[in-house]
Parts: structure tokens; sequence; C-alpha cells
């Protein structure tokens, strides 16, 4: 053992509270640390500090302290990301630890050598190369799994538009007269493209089934005329309400206006008459907006089955849907306006008792009042 590093690890030990100190100080300052509590911010730095005053006096630089399980420099990595750190203040925590070693050093009167100097820094750069290691490893995994399940809520999407092109084409066909033999060829083609587009994307659903994580949304907000996007909502879709004898109202005020994403809110309602028309067939359907102190409120009500009130909590999850296989969905739907509301910077709630059915009402705060929250 080389005695300066037998001196540099008493030092250390007699030094480690102001050691850990100087790095908390300079730690908590960082951006990614704003939200975290003490626990979460020292993590396994002590237990660090301590296997690395270890290392040091057993000249041990041939392997990383700790490399894995709980409390090492690989679970560090993703602790930081969950906690929102960036890769750079990853590398620079570690960066301060070794300058806080550097300064009690010199503190206590040591002249490391190049050799010594290199155990220390050794030891201090495998845990830095692991911590970003496992931290560039879950941001590619997490990036992964977005894109996969942004695809999958795409896919939910187009299922009720497509559905509403085939049932207009069902109903095209039996309108037409036996001598449009033309037309009804075309139309024949056309059922058979968009059973292939509905095969593509059952299988799509079904392969995101294994995965599961949060969509990130991109808001474009501007100021819109609400009741002519509902009212081209309901024109859209007027072959799958009639094929559910459903009659829906656009009570939504002509005067209206609200400040958001035109296209993210014509998903999210039309997943809203997506989920009321499985539960009211033969029903009525109602889409409303009101003005509030500083946004607009919306709703979808329906006369239909009903919501226990056992599933309120976690039926804006993913891959939550009903219990009865004659009225579940993807336990997509829910989860995507869920999702669409509070990246606008809103909130949803739903009300509803068995047999009294459901309203589904939800807040777009003005850009002003609220900025967007982020999401995933």
């Amino acid at each position: 053992m080389q005695p300066q590093l037998a001196a540099l690890a008493a030092a250390l030990r007699d030094h480690k509270t102001t050691l850990f100190t100087r790095w908390q100080a300079v730690v908590s300052e960082l951006p990614g640390a704003a939200d975290l509590d003490g626990p979460a911010l020292r993590d396994h730095i002590p237990q660090f500090i301590d296997e690395m005053i270890l290392a040091i006096a057993h000249r041990n630089d041939e392997a990383v302290v700790n490399q894995g399980g709980p409390g090492s420099p690989l679970e560090h990595g993703a602790q930081r990301l969950n906690a929102g750190f960036d890769i750079k203040e990853v590398v620079l925590e570690y960066n301060v630890l070794r300058g806080a070693v550097h300064d009690v050093a010199e503190t206590a009167g040591l002249r490391l050598s190049a050799s010594e100097c290199r155990v220390v820094n050794h030891i201090i750069d495998d845990a830095i190369a692991w911590a970003v290691a496992t931290f560039a490893r879950e941001q590619a995994l997490e990036l992964q799994r977005r894109r996969e399940e942004h695809f999958a809520f795409i896919a939910h999407d187009l299922r009720t538009p497509l559905n509403a092109i085939a049932l207009t084409a069902e109903m095209l066909a039996v309108d037409l007269s036996p001598e449009a033999l033309d037309s009804a060829d075309l139309l024949r083609a056309l059922q058979r493209n968009v059973q292939r587009i509905a095969a593509l994307i059952r299988g799509i659903m079904e392969e995101e089934k294994d995965h599961a994580a949060e969509d990130g949304l991109r808001l474009v907000r501007r100021e819109l005329d609400l009741w002519p996007l509902v009212q081209r909502l309901l024109v859209d879709l007027r072959a799958v309400t009639e094929a559910a004898q459903v009659r829906v109202r656009n009570e939504v005020p002509r005067h209206l206006t609200m400040d958001g994403d035109a296209h993210l809110l014509f998903r999210a309602l039309q997943n809203l008459l997506g989920n009321s028309l499985r539960f009211a067939p033969g029903g009525e359907i109602e889409v409303g907006a009101r003005e509030t102190g500083n946004g607009v409120e919306c709703w979808v009500r329906d006369n239909g089955a009903g919501i226990e009130p056992e599933r309120f909590a976690h039926i804006f999850d993913k891959r939550a849907t009903d219990p009865d296989p004659a009225r579940a969905g993807s336990g997509l739907g829910l989860a995507i306006v869920k999702q669409i509301v509070e990246a606008h910077g809103g909130e949803i709630e739903v009300q509803s008792a068995p047999e009294h059915g459901a309203t589904f009402r939800f807040t777009i705060p003005t850009a002003a009042s609220s900025p967007p929250r982020p999401v995933g």
C-alpha cells in the first residue's frame, strides 16, 4: 500500500462529513435537483464515499466500486434519469466529489504522486462510466417505449373514423341500384381495403399490449371555435351513431371560443364519444361546454349503462376497461383523453352511477392562466 494513499484514506475518514457537505452544497443547486428531498438527493453517495475510501486505502483501482446492486453507481444513473437530471449533471456530481477529495488531500498537506492520483481518478471515473451507461441505456429505452405507445395511440384513434368509413360504405352498398355495377365494384374494393387497414390496426394494438409507457404530447395552441369542431366530429361519425341508433346533440354555444390544440381536442372528444357509444346504444349523448373564469369546461354526457363507483379511481389508467366483455375496449381511449387534457394544464373527472348514464367533464385553462404540464 502506498503511504500517501493510506494517509489520504485516513484524512477522508476524518473529514467525511465535510466531504459530503461540500458535495451536497453544489449538487443541491443543480436544476435536476430542484424537486428532490434529502434522501433522494443523497441516494447512494454516502455509501459510495465509504466504499471509495476503502478502495483508496487498499489501492483497489482494478474494479469499479460496488458495480451493481442497490446503492451503486449503476443504480444511481437510473435514479437520476427518473429524477429529471440530464447526463451532464450526473457527470458533474462525481466530479464535484473528485474535487472535494483533492481539497481534503491539500488541506491534510498530502502531495499525491501521478500514480496515486490515477488511483483516485480511476475509482471515480469507473463510477461515472457505470452511472452514465445506465442513464443512457434507460433513456434510450424510455424513448423507444414512448414511440411504441404513441404509435399505438395513433392506431387506436384511427379505429373510430375507419369504422365510420366501413359503415358508410355498407350503407351506400345497400342504396345502390342493381344496375350500378361499376360503383358496386368500387365499393367492394373500398371495403376490402378498409378490412386490411383494420387488420393492421388490430395487429398494432395487440403488439402494444406487451409495452407500457407514457406518451409525450406536443401542443400547438391557438384560439378556436369549439362548436364547428364538435359539429365536424358528429358529421364524421354519423354512420357510426346511426348504426348504434344513438342521438348525439351538439350543445356547445356557437359563440364559444377556447385556447387549445384543435387536433388533440378533436381526438379527445372523439374518444369520449366512442366510449359513450359503447355504453349507450339506442340512447342519447350530449356534447356541451361553457366558459369558466380561466378557460373552458367541456363534457360528454350519456344516458347509458353507467359506471360503477369503484372503477372511478383507475378509469383513466392505461389498459383499464369495462369488466363486461360486451362493452370492453382497448383500455387506451380514456388514458389518451387524460393525457391530452393534462398536456393543456387541465383536469378531467367522471360522474356516474350504474344505469344512470355517465358524464366525462374536463377543463381546458387558457395558456396564460395554466402553462401546459409535461406528460411522461
